[in-house]
């Protein structure tokens, strides 16, 4: 009987080494590891998904980008500069830290202060004082009219920070620690492998469906493929191989997500380096790429040629916009001529590894050899494109942006000139652009304001610091086993209603 039972013993602790993760940890793959959880320090979607399931915001958006209360059970406005907002109670930080106004006041505070250098201090500019009335009362004051206020309060690098956590971490915050009210907890980060989560069984939205959340970072598409088909990770939100796709949309082993993408990829142009200031040069790079095909090629029809700056998802495009820039090398060789480069000149092409944009890049370079521009690719690692494009990059770069559900979002961080060294990567600088979106961004009522940013694409479509590229689609998928995700429009999905099924 005691060989039995040690047999027993034995047997059973060996089989637990090869069962498949628990049923209450959902495995995610990502392109890319996280940047930071940092709220304010990141500019990146793959660490904003980990921090949206960390971190609550004063308000945030639903499947519908539409806006939904969060630490905000309610606000009022009672003139057009002042914003009063009626917070949650008896809600707690993860560090067991009662939430209050005073958080979120020392959250902005610090997202505005300089010596932050946040990326995402844009969204809240135009902030002129903020007063914690009382512990669940918060008024905020604008400079002017602020029509985007509640769509920049949904951002990521508006998430709510913990005064406490962030001042005994230090430095170390965000790689080390990361405390919000969200529906799960920061346990670890293992750089180049994996962030860990734990369920805050504290949430004011009640306890999320499964246990522990595991994002990884796995830069290889066939990686991710055959991590999902071995079981070694249960979804990929957003981030599956577009030439995979339709061959498993037809597997009934798999769900399928698939919707209209917030984000429009482009490859921008540093108009300091020569000779992307001159808009003759710009537009015929414009004209010089063919991007249906590339469309067809890349994303395999999964996207369209892009309208301008904005996705059509977006409140505020305009939908009258005809493709930028149809294919014509042609046109561009004349523009070229004219620039006085009628031999074309050399460049470089920055982008990181992932396979849609090298291989976009491959054909932008294809494209442009056409009409006599010599570029070559330099491959670099995420977190550092995102560095040095914000500094100044050494020529064009491949890179995408989802900003806000409203046009305000999509189009300040990265065309005002307000955002040069951080956001705008373009370092250009129109008084005519920057005009248009601060009259749109005070401007309250509706009509008036769709008719500036009509007026704003078109002349970001004019200037064009970019070549702009494809409105794409999202696509991702899960095993059977997974229910309840919803694939969000800007990319940043929550899944605390996500269960696992047997």
């Amino acid at each position: 009987m005691k060989k039995f039972k040690a047999f027993a013993v034995i047997t059973i602790l060996a089989l637990a080494f090869c069962l498949p993760a628990s049923a209450a940890e959902l495995r995610l793959a990502q392109v890319a590891d996280v940047s930071s959880l940092d709220t304010q320090k990141v500019s990146d979607v793959y660490s904003a998904n980990v921090i949206r399931q960390i971190y609550s915001n004063l308000v945030q958006v639903d499947e519908n980008m539409e806006i939904v209360p969060d630490l905000a059970e309610g606000w009022d406005n009672p003139d057009d500069v002042t914003w009063v907002f009626h917070l949650r109670k008896g809600v707690k930080f993860h560090n067991g830290e009662p939430f209050t106004a005073a958080d979120v006041k020392y959250t902005f505070e610090r997202l505005l202060d300089p010596k932050t250098a946040s990326p995402g201090a844009t969204h809240l500019k135009e902030v002129e004082s903020m007063e914690a009335v009382d512990d669940h009362t918060l008024k905020i004051v604008t400079k002017r009219p602020f029509a985007p206020m509640l769509m920049s309060l949904t951002r990521y690098e508006t998430a709510i920070l913990n005064q406490k956590a962030v001042e005994a971490a230090g430095a170390d915050y965000g790689s080390k620690a990361a405390v919000g009210t969200g529906p799960f907890k920061f346990e670890s980060w293992s750089r180049g492998d994996k962030v860990v989560l734990v369920r805050n069984d504290e949430y004011f939205g009640g306890p999320a469906g499964v246990e522990k959340l595991v994002y990884r970072g796995i830069p290889e598409d066939a990686t991710r493929l055959v991590e999902l088909e071995s079981g070694g990770i249960d979804l990929i939100p957003g981030n599956f191989p577009y030439q995979e796709f339709a061959n498993i949309e037809k597997d009934d082993r798999y769900e399928t997500y698939r919707v209209p993408a917030m984000s429009t990829l482009y490859m921008g142009l540093n108009t300091e380096v020569k000779p992307f200031g001159d808009v003759r040069v710009r537009k015929a790079m414009n004209y010089a790429v063919d991007k249906q095909a590339i469309i067809d090629a890349v994303y395999f029809g999964l996207g369209a040629p892009a309208r301008g700056p904005l996705s059509p998802v977006i409140w505020g495009f305009d939908p009258e916009r005809k493709p930028s820039y149809p294919y014509d090398p042609n046109k561009a060789r004349e523009l070229l001529k004219e620039a006085g480069f009628a031999d074309g000149f050399d460049m470089t092409i920055y982008s990181d590894n992932r396979t849609e944009r090298r291989s976009a890049a491959e054909l932008i370079q294809a494209y442009l050899a056409e009409v006599g521009i010599r570029a070559q690719i330099e491959l670099m690692e995420w977190s550092a494109l995102l560095s040095t494009s914000a500094k100044g990059i050494g020529g064009a770069f491949m890179l995408g942006w989802t900003g806000t559900g409203d046009a305000d979002g999509g189009l300040t961080p990265v065309y005002h000139s307000a955002n040069i060294g951080s956001s705008n990567r373009f370092r250009y600088k129109s008084e005519t652009i920057d005009a248009l979106i601060e009259k749109g961004m005070a401007t309250l009522d509706l009509d008036a304001r769709r008719k500036v940013y009509a007026e704003a694409q078109e002349a970001c479509n004019e200037e064009c610091p970019l070549v702009f590229m494809i409105s794409q689609e999202l696509v991702g998928a899960s095993s059977k086993k997974v229910q309840g995700f919803k694939l969000y429009p800007n990319m940043i999905s929550p899944v605390h209603k996500v269960t696992l099924s047997n």
